[in-house]
């Protein structure tokens, strides 16, 4: 058994909706989670009203995100909100109660954080520079994987991007796998090589990653 779930349960509230309880940890409130999720929205409505990406740290039971979706709804014709929840069983038990019925919504969940950076649709998501809102309750309980996704290297090397590479680009790169990202972006800019734009971008994700860092500490 995952030692994260060795104390886990679902609870009903106060008003009937499911509230998952992890190492003694209420992720919702045990009275009224819809109106916990409001109260917590509202401090982020600033910030929603200007992006219309947004990653969350935390599914809990959904009830924050559903929030979060109806204004950015009511301020964008357009959004997307990604979900980081590294519980399975969590993710499991949430889509078999209640699922999300707004298809701009995804989960991610992965056991480690450096899974993440080999997902092109992932690092794809980051460039459009989304908000980063924290689910107090489920940073807590998962404070480990969310300190390492916040304060996760990225490796400086055109190796370290080799699964994200097409097999033409992989041909692309050649030899040069040891090379650093600084030495192909030069390379790049001095005409030497054949990179197309797409594959600019993919090795580009590095830094951005790196300034993402920064504007999440201060989030």
């Amino acid at each position: 058994m995952d030692e994260r779930n060795s104390n886990y349960e679902l609870q009903p509230s106060r008003n009937g909706l499911t509230v998952p309880v992890i190492n003694g940890i209420y992720l919702h409130s045990i009275y009224n989670p819809v109106k916990e999720a409001e109260a917590f929205v509202k401090g982020h409505e600033t910030t929603l009203k200007v992006k219309n990406c947004v990653l969350v740290l935390g599914l809990g039971f959904g009830y924050h995100i559903e929030e979060i979706a109806k204004h950015l709804n009511k301020n964008h014709a357009l959004y997307e909100i990604i979900i980081l929840e590294p519980n399975k069983k969590l993710v499991d038990d949430f889509l078999h109660t209640r699922s999300f019925e707004d298809k701009n919504i995804k989960i991610i969940s992965v056991a480690k954080t450096k899974d993440l950076f080999g997902d092109w649709n992932f690092i794809s998501f980051l460039m459009k520079k989304p908000a980063i809102i924290k689910h107090d309750a489920s940073f807590i309980v998962e404070k480990d994987f969310y300190t390492q996704f916040l304060g996760y290297q990225a490796s400086t090397k055109i190796l370290g991007y080799e699964g994200l590479l097409t097999e033409e680009s992989r041909d692309l790169v050649g030899n040069h796998k040891d090379y650093s990202v600084t030495q192909v972006f030069e390379s790049i800019k001095q005409g030497r090589n054949d990179l197309t734009r797409n594959e600019f971008a993919m090795l580009a994700f590095e830094q951005l990653i790196q300034k993402k860092k920064k504007d999440l500490i201060h989030e």
